[in-house]
């Protein structure tokens, strides 16, 4: 499965979590990862997911979606403000700044 339909699996689950904001994404080719910004309402910047390649390589869209509800990201992600979640192999980490 490629990355594109896993990032639409991630933009459904953040569009679930977050109604009513605007969810865009791009690649941070530094990091190899990708970043899912969730915007208010009003089009200030409040959530950032940083999903690693490396953690995106053996999901299925299946999987994938478990995972993602499973492990409370969208509650990690509002208790993190606009700090960003980062999310790898290893686990989720709060640690560091999108620049």
């Amino acid at each position: 499965m490629s990355n594109l339909a896993k990032f639409d699996v991630i933009r459904l689950y953040l569009r679930q979590q977050f109604p009513k904001h605007h969810i865009s994404d791009f690649e941070e080719g530094t990091s190899r990862a990708h970043v899912f910004r969730i915007d208010g309402p009003h089009g200030h910047p409040l959530h950032y997911a940083v999903l690693g390649l490396d953690f995106l390589l053996d999901q299925t869209a299946e999987g994938l979606q478990q995972t993602l509800v499973s492990s409370g990201l969208g509650d990690k992600l509002k208790d993190a403000g606009a700090s960003p979640v980062t999310v790898s192999k290893t686990g989720f980490s709060t640690q560091g700044a999108i620049a």
